[in-house]
C-alpha cells in the first residue's frame, strides 16, 4: 500500500509541476512514478499518458511517441475503450508531428471510431479535428516540393487538403452544436487556411473573418492578429490590395502591441509587397527598410536578402538605380549564404 501511495505521491507532484510550466521537472517525477511502480494499470497508464504529453511539450517526439505507445497497450489490456481512444488521439498527434501521415492517419481514424462506438461527441469532435490536422500538415508538407502558388498544387495535394476539408468541417458541425466557440474559431481558422491552399478565396475570407469575430470576443489577440494576416493573404490573391493593406496594418498594430519583433517583420515585408502591387513605391520602401531593420536585429539573414531584394526591386521603380544595386549586391551576398526562400507567409 506504501509503494502505490508512493507513486501516486510521484505522479501527482509531475502533474502539479507540469501545470506550473516545469515540464522537465515533471518528466523527473513521472520517471521516478514508473521507477516505484504499482499494481493499479489504471494509474501506471495515466503515468504514461502524461509522460507522453510532457515530452510532446518538450518537443521530443520519440519520446513522447514511446510513452503514448505504451499507454496504449495498456489501455487495451484492461479493455479501458475510453483510454484507448485517448491513447490514440494521443499518438496520432505526434506522428502528425514526426511526419508520418499514414500511421497518424490510421490512430485518428481509431480515435474517431472509438470516440462514435462510445457516443462521445467532445471525443469525436477532437479525433475530427486531429484527422483534419493531418490532412492538412500532409497538404502543406508535399505542397513545399512544389514551386506553386495557392490554387496551383498538383492533385496529390489538393486530394489532402480536400480531405482535410471535410474533417473540418465535421469537427465544426459538432462543435457548434456543442457551443463550444473556441473550438469554431480554431476550426473556422483551419478551413479558412485550407481553402486558400485551395486557391478557394473567397471561403478563405468567409472563414478567416469568422475567425477574426470569435478572436474578437474572447479577446485574444493572437488568434486576431494571425486571422488579419490571414485575410490579408486572401485578399491580395484577388487583387484587392487595399483591403489586404488595412489587414497587414491592423496585424502590424497588434504585432507591436504583443511585443512580437519576428511577426512584426513579417507585416512589414507584407505591407511592403502590398504597397508595390499598388505601386505606391515610397510607401513600400518605408516598410521594407522596417522589415530590413528588424531582420537585422533578430540575426534574421533570410529576412534580410528578402528585404533587400524588395528595396532593389522598389528603388528601380523609383528610378533610383544606384540604390537599387546596391540592394541587389547585399541580396546577393546573403543568398550566397543561405537559400533564398519567397512568397507569403501562411499564419496557422
Amino acid at each position: 500500500m506504501a509503494v502505490q501511495a508512493s507513486c501516486m505521491e510521484l505522479a501527482l507532484e509531475g502533474e502539479r509541476l507540469c501545470k506550473a510550466g516545469d515540464c522537465r521537472a515533471g518528466v523527473s517525477f513521472f520517471e521516478a512514478a514508473v521507477q516505484v511502480g504499482t499494481e493499479d494499470l489504471k494509474t501506471l497508464s495515466a503515468v504514461y499518458s502524461q509522460l507522453g504529453n510532457a515530452y510532446f511539450y518538450l518537443q521530443e517526439y520519440e519520446k513522447a511517441l514511446e510513452f503514448h505507445r505504451h499507454d496504449l497497450t495498456l489501455a487495451r489490456t484492461l479493455g479501458d475503450r475510453v483510454g484507448e481512444a485517448k491513447a490514440s488521439g494521443n499518438l496520432g498527434n505526434t506522428l502528425k508531428v514526426l511526419g508520418k501521415f499514414d500511421e497518424a492517419i490510421v490512430c485518428c481514424t481509431r480515435h474517431l471510431d472509438i470516440s462514435r462506438e462510445l457516443a462521445d461527441k467532445i471525443g469525436e469532435a477532437r479525433a475530427l479535428y486531429n484527422l483534419g490536422n493531418v490532412y492538412h500538415a500532409k497538404g502543406k508538407h508535399y505542397g513545399r516540393s512544389f514551386d506553386q502558388d495557392p490554387g496551383d498544387f498538383p492533385d496529390e495535394v489538393n486530394s489532402s487538403l480536400e480531405r482535410a476539408v471535410e474533417f473540418y468541417e465535421a469537427n465544426l458541425t459538432i462543435v457548434k452544436h456543442l457551443g463550444d466557440r473556441a473550438a469554431q474559431g480554431r476550426a473556422c481558422g483551419n478551413l479558412g487556411n485550407t481553402h486558400y491552399l485551395l486557391g478557394n478565396f473567397d471561403l478563405a475570407i468567409m472563414f478567416h473573418e469568422e475567425r477574426l469575430a470569435i478572436a474578437r470576443e474572447f479577446n485574444d489577440k493572437s488568434a486576431e492578429r494571425r486571422a488579419c494576416s490571414n485575410l490579408g493573404n486572401a485578399h491580395v490573391f484577388l487583387g484587392e490590395f487595399e483591403i489586404a493593406s488595412e489587414y497587414y496594418k491592423r496585424t502590424l498594430q497588434i504585432s507591436r502591441e504583443l511585443g512580437d519583433r519576428a511577426i512584426e517583420a513579417q507585416a512589414c515585408y507584407s505591407l511592403g509587397n502590398t504597397f508595390t502591387l499598388l505601386r505606391e513605391y515610397k510607401e513600400a520602401v518605408a516598410y521594407h527598410i522596417r522589415h530590413l531593420e528588424i531582420a537585422q536585429e533578430l540575426g534574421d539573414r533570410v529576412g534580410e536578402g528578402r528585404a533587400c531584394w524588395s528595396l532593389g526591386n522598389a528603388h528601380t521603380a523609383l528610378g533610383n538605380h544606384d540604390v537599387a544595386l546596391e540592394y541587389a549586391q547585399k541580396h546577393l551576398e546573403i543568398s550566397k549564404e543561405v537559400s533564398h526562400v519567397c512568397g507569403l507567409v501562411l499564419d496557422t
